[in-house]
């Protein structure tokens, strides 16, 4: 188990000092949809243009301030060694312990594949093949496992704690999201707002905010207009990652399947959620894979 010490020297820390809550993820698991329908509720709510700039949104004061971001993950990742000095994408010990985590989490199988498409096809971070890039060190399948249990052990079982899953988002996105918004806090849920907000961030709205641009925003943005594999709205399914897997990437991936904290609720041998016990993984040195640029 990779032992993170938390601490945050940069000037994100007073950023992550005004938040009220933190929702952490490992990359494509979901958060630009969660953030989508959080800034569309809001806005709603508050009666204002949809935006997904977080000063807008906070800009007043009356929306409860929440953060995104990769924690553990970006930390480990980090190409810039200043960020991994000062504790950049860190959340704070302090913080951590006082206000509230939203974990959210994905089948990993499926969040591989497509972080592979993330940094082959939009950020260009990667020039390998898939294979390679699932038994990579720092960014293969080991890590992605190896940061989720490394979260889940760290936050299980606290009152300020929630875990919500993807796969529960698609299956009932408005309970789902219902839950999300009473973690959050703030005012009473407003169920007009909530069915407006479910309404406009569906994969259909957001894949055609990203196709027409009208977002306005990088976050929704196609790598290459003319590749469907490069759009940051791609597929959204769950188990899609059958149809990219070879046999023995298929192994590989669901070996280390079975080291995965089982609190998550994801089988080995299945993409659908599941219930169960705890489990973590140890993982070698970091390694740097030709195939990234």
């Amino acid at each position: 188990m990779i032992k993170i010490f938390r601490r945050n020297l940069s000037r994100r820390a007073r950023r992550y000092a005004r938040a009220e809550v933190f929702i952490v993820s490992i990359p494509k698991s979901g958060r630009t949809w969660l953030r989508v329908f959080l800034h569309a509720y809001f806005c709603q709510l508050r009666s204002r243009e949809f935006t997904l700039d977080p000063k807008e949104l906070f800009s007043r004061g009356d929306v409860p301030e929440f953060v995104f971001t990769h924690d553990a993950w970006s930390f480990l990742t980090a190409r810039k060694l200043s960020d991994r000095i000062t504790g950049k994408p860190l959340v704070p010990p302090g913080q951590a312990r006082r206000k509230r985590i939203l974990l959210l989490a994905r089948d990993p199988r499926d969040v591989m594949v497509s972080l592979f498409f993330q940094l082959s096809k939009r950020t260009h971070r990667y020039g390998g093949e898939l294979a390679a890039m699932i038994r990579d060190r720092k960014v293969g399948f080991a890590r992605i496992v190896d940061v989720m249990n490394g979260w889940m052990k760290e936050w299980a079982g606290r009152e300020n704690f929630k875990l919500v899953r993807y796969e529960d988002c698609r299956r009932s996105p408005e309970e789902t999201f219902r839950q999300v918004l009473r973690f959050i806090g703030g005012s009473a849920i407003d169920e007009a707002a909530l069915a407006h907000a479910v309404n406009f961030s569906s994969f259909e709205n957001m894949k055609q905010l990203e196709t027409s641009g009208k977002a306005k925003n990088k976050r929704l943005r196609p790598g290459n207009q003319d590749d469907p594999e490069s759009y940051k709205v791609r597929r959204g399914r769950v188990g899609g990652f059958k149809e990219y897997l070879k046999a023995e990437d298929l192994q590989y991936v669901e070996n280390a399947m079975k080291t995965l904290d089982r609190r998550f609720g994801y089988e080995a041998t299945a993409s659908e959620p599941a219930t169960a016990g705890a489990n973590v993984t140890s993982q070698g040195p970091e390694s740097r894979l030709p195939g990234f640029l």
